[in-house]
């Protein structure tokens, strides 16, 4: 496709006067209850990056600029605007991510998927969408998390040809299922709106309406009703809402689109399903932090390398407890780790506070006398436990095999050498005697009386580079399917090492020595370059290596990765995601990187 063609904008008619873009938005986060709930804002962010891609094809085709914000209510919860003519950085990177998809190479392409997608409707995009579409779309709505059927919501759709969207909503009334209906019109302040009641109990009402030039379809009138008000400034609007601004702030500008959900409104609705329901309603008493959520935001953009998409949680910070405030401002950098990665490794994560979060989820069983009897078993706590000699450092690395077992390592920043040797020793005792007993206890398939005798296992010790590596041998991983494994561990410099081979630890080992870590890869340099800076938190994957990897393997042809099958072709421009996160006194922010060539 031409991206000249792309980039000029068609002709448009008169709109009225200019209106101000909407405020910028903002950063965000919390911790204790937040952090125990991070992870979930991740799939959040992999499914505004993916997504992209498909998306694309409606950013791609649309023109024409305006704004939906001014539009949306006070009253609303939640709002997701999609820009359709975003500027002219983000459209031409868009387009470059887009393209490398075969089964996106072309505007031909993109519109004959979109009209596929609508087969079944008796619509195309390319003859009834597209003509009129204009530089938004957008949904709004209030939460009801008792009765998410009853939340009143929006759609709205800018439009740059009038006629033709008139044109399109008649089709839609005249359509099989616009019969579905019984329609009439009303007015409201000069605005024609269409109301639709269904006949059939299996349809919800609707109502639709043209307010400065954008199609909106809300779930009533009165929803309709409230969009003009707010729309000719005799309602509050979200965007003029001071937590939207806060929240909105701290997050790129320059985007493809946003998603943005009212803090206050979603803790209040939590706290009011809870509340209804007994078996959380104990829970509640612990979720101490959960009212200084101010918003939760959402960007998704483009760069030279890849789709980014951002997340941000947005405090009160004088509403945390001194805990949670401390562990946001003092999150630590996971910089440290990178360092220890090796240059062969296909994947790692990195993390910071790890004492700190163990400590805490122990302080939330009260002491349970099972739990601490667990965590002193393995040299976790008590008198001689590694808890208090950890730094809080921790990291999870691995390098991918085509035997279909990969190798790697734990990584433990620690102040006591000693300690974290006697750790991971009785790790491997406790490792040792787990897999002995699981043998044992087998007996035989014929009923001997004779138990079968457990295979010798013993611990070796080597040095290597003046560094002391212990490693367990055992025929009995053999019988397992692990005979590739000998578990490993060494300490040195405040970290200890506990690998799936000796092999493994040696390549830490020269990678700490020699200054050779996955920081100086190409594909990492780049997936760092476009994540957050000094990040308390990285996840990283090669995901061009995992494929390479597959691809090799047995499993190749049954994953549907042969070197010429589709999917292959599909996946290979994805070359590698990174996520990672960090936080300050009154926010969290992750950034989720999918690295496209």
């Amino acid at each position: 496709m031409s991206i000249e063609g792309d980039l000029t904008p068609a002709l448009q008619p008169d709109s009225g006067p200019p209106v101000p873009p909407a405020a910028p938005g903002a950063a965000a986060a919390p911790q204790s209850w937040f952090l125990r709930h991070r992870r979930l804002l991740i799939p959040a962010g992999a499914v505004l990056a993916l997504g992209a891609v498909s998306a694309a094809a409606v950013l791609i085709l649309a023109k024409q600029t305006s704004t939906i914000e001014k539009m949306v209510p006070a009253s609303a919860d939640v709002i997701a605007v999609a820009n359709l003519d975003p500027s002219v950085a983000q459209k031409v990177n868009l387009l470059r991510a887009v393209h490398s998809f075969p089964d996106y190479k072309t505007d031909k392409a993109i519109a004959d998927k979109l009209d596929l997608a609508l087969k079944d409707s008796g619509f195309t995009f390319s003859s009834d969408i597209q003509p009129w579409l204009g530089s938004q779309i957008a949904f709004s709505a209030q939460l009801n998390l008792v009765k998410t059927e009853n939340s009143p919501s929006a759609f709205y759709a800018v439009s740059r040809d009038d006629a033709k969207a008139q044109a399109m909503l008649a089709k839609v009334r005249a359509s099989t299922w616009g019969k579905k209906f019984q329609w009439k019109d009303e007015t409201y302040n000069g605005f024609a709106i269409s109301i639709a009641t269904p006949t059939d109990k299996s349809q919800k009402a609707l109502a639709y309406s043209f307010v400065d030039h954008v199609v909106v379809v809300a779930t009533s009138s009165a929803m309709i009703h409230e969009i003009i008000d707010a729309e000719q400034g005799r309602a509050a609007r979200l965007v003029d809402s001071n937590d939207y601004k806060a929240t909105l702030a701290a997050l790129p500008s320059d985007r493809l689109g946003y998603v943005y959900v009212n803090g206050k409104s979603l803790v209040a609705g939590v706290k009011k399903e809870m509340a209804t329901t007994p078996a959380f309603s104990l829970a509640l008493k612990n979720l101490n932090d959960v009212d200084a959520l101010q918003g939760i935001g959402a960007t998704l953009s483009a760069n030279g390398d890849g789709i980014v998409a951002d997340v941000l949680v947005k405090v009160d910070q004088s509403k945390l407890s001194p805990a949670t405030r401390d562990a946001f401002a003092h999150a630590g950098k996971a910089d440290l780790l990178v360092k220890w990665i090796p240059k062969t490794s296909d994947g790692f994560l990195a993390i910071t506070g790890l004492n700190k979060t163990i400590q805490a989820a122990l302080d939330q069983s009260g002491n349970q006398a099972s739990v601490k009897a667990a965590t002193d078993a393995i040299g976790l706590t008590g008198a001689a436990g590694l808890l208090p000699h950890l730094t809080g450092d921790a990291g999870l690395e691995v390098e991918f095999s085509g035997s279909g077992v990969p190798a790697g390592a734990i990584l433990l920043g620690t102040n006591d050498a000693k300690t974290t040797n006697a750790f991971f020793a009785k790790l491997l005792a406790l490792a040792d005697g787990a897999v002995g007993s699981s043998l044992l206890g087998g007996g035989s398939s014929f009923g001997s009386p004779s138990p079968p005798i457990a295979p010798a296992s013993h611990i070796t010790t080597t040095t290597y580079r003046g560094v002391v590596i212990s490693s367990w041998t055992s025929p009995a991983l053999g019988g397992l399917g692990a005979s590739v494994l000998s578990p490993s561990y060494a300490v040195l410099d405040g970290m200890g090492i506990l690998a799936s081979t000796t092999a493994e630890v040696k390549a830490i080992i020269d990678t700490h020595k020699d200054g050779a870590s996955i920081a100086s890869d190409p594909t990492y340099k780049s997936a760092s370059a476009g994540s957050l800076a000094s990040p308390s938190g990285i996840i990283y994957l090669d995901i061009a290596k995992l494929v390479d990897t597959i691809r090799k393997s047995p499993l190749g042809s049954q994953a549907g990765l042969g070197s010429n099958s589709a999917l292959s072709a599909n996946v290979g421009p994805v070359k590698a995601v990174i996520l990672t996160a960090s936080s300050q006194a009154d926010r969290a922010t992750e950034r989720f990187f999918v690295i496209v060539r």
